[in-house]
């Protein structure tokens, strides 16, 4: 391949990025315009939806199980370190860690579902 060669390839692959950066940039400018323009409206709930009342039932059956899974992970894990501990088997004792660390992140997270959901709920206008 002659040096005039390399230099028209490079040159032609350095266009092809100028044109694909311009692209974006354009892209990126004319999306969000777009949407600023198409305004959709929020009614806001009422409540009175069909199956709302299960859907609550539903909400507080999860929460309870989700505390039991907690705390079912929590005693697993400490009966599992104990017993790899005492037992010397690092392996069991590793699991339990595992267990427990599990444990107290769904239990973390089974407590902060409300606050989340609600979080979340007013960030975004509801």
């Amino acid at each position: 391949m002659s040096a005039s060669d390399a230099l028209i390839r490079h040159v032609g692959q350095r266009s092809w990025r100028v044109v694909a950066s311009a692209a974006i940039v354009a892209a990126a400018v004319l999306i969000p315009a777009s949407s600023a323009l198409a305004v959709v409206p929020n009614p806001p709930a009422d409540g009175s939806a069909p199956g709302a009342e299960l859907v609550t039932t539903v909400l507080g059956w999860l929460k309870w199980a989700g505390l039991a899974a907690a705390l079912a992970g929590l005693l697993i894990g400490a009966i599992t370190t104990g017993i790899g501990h005492f037992g010397s088997n690092y392996s069991a004792s590793s699991a339990g860690r595992k267990w427990l660390l599990g444990g107290m992140g769904a239990a973390i997270l089974s407590g902060l579902a409300w606050t989340i959901a609600t979080t979340l709920f007013t960030a975004t206008g509801g």
